[in-house]
């Protein structure tokens, strides 16, 4: 059996052991244990708990502990744990997750830990803050192991043997006299090399490298693209001047998947993790979409005022408004959810979007028939006469058909005209359809009923 194999424990071990002050024997539990299981046992305790335990670490686990914790615990953190302390742990992290972490934070506490932190650390971490967000110049790390083309492959392990902690080595970059990037050598070349051979004789040339402006978005795709472990980051000169690594790319994916949900909740995404963030800016992300959709939402109603005399010959139209909204809006909802993850994945364009809508269609179709069975049977058997039951009969497919029509057109155009289709989508296309989807129940009423 693996040694250093250390058995979580439960969250009764940790808060009976709290209960009873017995922290060395905490402290000797916790030994051993992962600082991202760490992190996740202190995100499920209280924030007073969960400070009293991140003072037992050793300074190494809780810097990583640092990085892996929740938005809640780490608001705790920063405010109950002394700054010094604080700015060594940021000293322990690699540049980019440091930059990272003070991101997140008000400018008088950011820089009040930068200056606290050792003078080269706080360095390299205001050089990667000086970069625009969301770009590969925030994202990246200057500790990148660079090469010279002469060097034999003795050489170059002497040189790697000197190194201490680089961020990567599963790739070597080759710089000249000018640190402009040449080549690439995977370590894996590098072994199986001959130690007389030299780096220009095993590298490879070909390199894709993305610039420091480039956004993270892009370096997402490539790295996704390519299945790379890291990615160079080059200057408008061509010259190195750090790396991406894949745990900073899957923190992206992670970023963009929660900003796309939260968009298409129909919120502007946050730009800080939620518990870091006031009432009044959450207020501020949700309340123009929402003032937006109540405007739009509105049509609905105007649209019922419109048929009301329909309504009042008819009353037993009334009880299937409702059904009506509801299935065109879930129909657009399911709809738009494949069309938004097909164009991510670069599968749906405007130069395919017939096709896309075909498809579509012929599902709204089924889906519709379906849905139009059912509605009639449920119209015959709350009595309502077989005139209302098949209005239902066709409304329902019609309203399936026109929601998936929209909900396929819509995001693709915004799309096209570089508008995130995340932010039209969701609520808004059920609220569109809403409206229409009571145009054409109300208009089939009247020419089928004659009223």
């Amino acid at each position: 059996m693996d040694e250093s194999y250390v058995t979580l424990p439960t969250l009764e071990e940790i808060e009976a052991l709290v209960e009873l002050g017995r922290w060395d024997e905490l402290k000797s539990l916790l030994a051993g244990v992962h600082p991202a299981d760490i992190a996740d046992l202190m995100d499920q305790l209280p924030g007073e708990t969960a400070v009293a335990i991140f003072h037992l670490l050793e300074i190494e686990t809780a810097s990583e502990v640092l990085d892996e914790i929740g938005s809640f615990i780490r608001q705790e953190l920063v405010e109950k744990v002394d700054d010094e302390h604080l700015a060594d742990l940021l000293d322990e992290l690699p540049m980019d997750d440091a930059a990272d972490f003070l991101e997140e934070l008000p400018d008088t506490i950011s820089d009040r830990l930068l200056a606290l932190m050792e003078p080269e650390e706080a360095k390299d971490v205001r050089g990667l803050l000086a970069h625009e967000e969301d770009t590969a110049g925030r994202l990246m790390t200057t500790n990148v192991v660079a090469l010279r083309r002469q060097w034999t492959v003795a050489q170059t392990f002497a040189f790697l043997h000197s190194l201490e902690d680089p961020e990567t080595l599963q790739y070597l970059y080759v710089v000249d006299a000018h640190d402009k990037l040449i080549g690439v050598l995977p370590l894996r070349t590098l072994v199986l090399a001959q130690s007389e051979q030299t780096v220009a004789d095993i590298m490879t040339k070909d390199i894709v490298s993305v610039p420091v402006t480039a956004d993270q978005e892009e370096l997402a795709e490539l790295v996704a693209r390519y299945d790379y472990f890291a990615i160079p980051v080059v200057d408008k000169n061509g010259r190195l001047v750090g790396v991406v690594t894949v745990d900073d790319v899957l923190d992206i994916f992670k970023e963009e998947v929660t900003e796309d949900i939260q968009r298409l909740g129909g919120s502007e995404p946050l730009d800080q993790p939620y518990f870091a963030a006031s009432v009044l800016q959450i207020v501020g992300k949700r309340i123009g979409w929402l003032l937006l959709l109540f405007v739009a939402s509105t049509l609905s109603g105007e649209v019922i005022r419109l048929f009301q005399h329909e309504l009042d010959v008819v009353v037993a139209l009334g009880f299937f408004i409702t059904l009506i909204t509801g299935t065109g809006g879930n129909a657009g909802s399911q709809t738009v959810a494949t069309i938004i993850r097909a164009i991510t994945l670069e599968e749906v364009r405007m130069n395919n979007l017939w096709h896309a809508w075909q498809r579509e269609v012929s599902v709204g179709f089924i889906l519709g028939f379906v849905m139009g069975a059912v509605g009639i049977l449920r119209a015959l058997l709350w009595h309502t006469g077989f005139g209302v039951a098949l209005v239902i009969a066709l409304t329902l497919p019609a309203v399936v058909i026109w929601s998936t029509t929209v909900a396929t057109i819509i995001p693709v155009v915004a799309d096209r005209f570089e508008v995130d289709p995340t932010v039209i989508s969701g609520p808004m296309i059920a609220t569109i359809v809403d409206a229409t989807g009571l145009l054409i129940y109300f208009s089939l009423a009247k020419t089928i009923l004659g009223i």
